[in-house]
């Protein structure tokens, strides 16, 4: 009797774990868990960040909490934006985050956003890109209530209020206006890569790399000179792994004459490598923003040139354009910051007394 009892029972708990109601009913529990877990977790981290505002008021009172969301937020570059947005923000009546500045775990934009949305900030600065899932989380701040300002990347599609970018056109056509130099002094036809960032969906690259192309073709006035053009990819993941694509560069048969970088990161990357590959006066570098090592580059002649990008005018411009639309509901659609060339012709006034170092 207690053997036909345990065979029944076998029996039907085998029936449920085949019944496919069975295995529904477990999986949605799992999933409904992992959501809950997010959930508290995005809350977890808001709180964090909301007693650290709190304790850094000093006394002082802020009439709006804005937060600025990029995946880069360790970069000189977006530093330097940060800071120069932090400090006007600070003159207007506003505190402003760099959201994610000093968490352990990396968080991606479209969690950083559930978390600024869920806080109800007053305003969110954002480095976007033109994927769908971001379009969603730009309007779904808005329908929040919530302003959103796009920062060097821009989404056209969303609901933003403003975009604060570069005349990417015009970085484009300064690069260009350099490698037809390159290729005058060195008088042969040059073998052009540009760097960009793999599965980016920014149009921002795309448009440089219009510029460069249709300036070179328009301005080139020695027939005796060609271009040809290829594309690399960058994984932009880490710096770790920012190097190992520079490293496989640099490990092919032929390498390229000129190597046009979109990034800070990038240019770095290929000043070192250059160097240690012993590749110095063979490869011309065009780099992008400043930082010491790029500025020592140039000063050394192993960077040709790079594109300063006026970063505390981005950062001004992100304060002033979420301040304006928060007072007359509506403010300029793109504001575009300010960008210069440095070479060897000018570089003693950025390198100071290090140039002599």
């Amino acid at each position: 009797m207690e053997k036909k009892r345990e065979k029944s029972a076998t029996k039907r708990t085998e029936k449920r774990q085949q019944s496919p109601g069975y295995n529904l009913t477990g999986l949605l529990f799992a999933t409904g868990g992992a959501v809950l877990v997010t959930v508290i977790l995005i809350m977890g981290v808001f709180q964090m960040y909301l007693k650290r505002f709190q304790g850094e008021k000093g006394g002082q009172t802020y009439e709006e909490y804005y937060v600025m969301l990029t995946q880069d937020k360790k970069s000189d570059f977006w530093q330097a934006i940060y800071e120069s947005a932090y400090l006007e923000g600070l003159s207007q009546g506003v505190y402003i985050d760099l959201l994610s500045n000093d968490l352990s775990q990396d968080y991606s934009i479209q969690e950083l956003m559930d978390i600024a949305i869920y806080a109800k900030v007053d305003g969110i600065i954002v480095e976007a890109d033109e994927s769908l899932r971001m379009t969603e989380q730009i309007n779904k701040a808005v329908s929040a209530g919530i302003p959103v300002v796009t920062l060097y990347g821009d989404n056209t599609q969303s609901e933003r209020c403003s975009y604060v970018g570069l005349g990417y056109y015009d970085i484009g056509r300064e690069y260009g206006r350099q490698i037809l130099r390159i290729a005058g002094e060195k008088g042969k036809s040059q073998n052009v890569a540009m760097l960009v960032e793999a599965g980016s969906e920014k149009t921002s690259q795309n448009i440089v790399i219009s510029g460069i192309q249709e300036t070179i073709a328009q301005e080139n006035t020695d027939e005796t000179l060609s271009f040809q053009y290829s594309m690399i990819a960058v994984d932009g993941a880490s710096d770790f792994t920012v190097e190992e694509s520079i490293r496989d560069l640099f490990m092919q048969e032929e390498i390229p004459d000129i190597i046009v970088c979109l990034g800070a990161r990038d240019t770095a990357c290929v000043y070192q490598a250059v160097v240690d590959y012993n590749k110095v006066g063979q490869v011309s570098i065009l780099g992008y923003y400043t930082s010491e090592a790029i500025l020592k580059g140039i000063d050394r002649g192993v960077i040709d040139a790079t594109i300063m990008v006026d970063t505390a005018q981005m950062g001004r411009y992100c304060v002033d354009a979420l301040k304006e639309y928060k007072s007359l509901g509506n403010t300029s659609e793109y504001f575009a910051a300010d960008i210069s060339l440095i070479d060897k012709n000018n570089i003693e006034q950025y390198m100071g007394d290090s140039a002599d170092e």
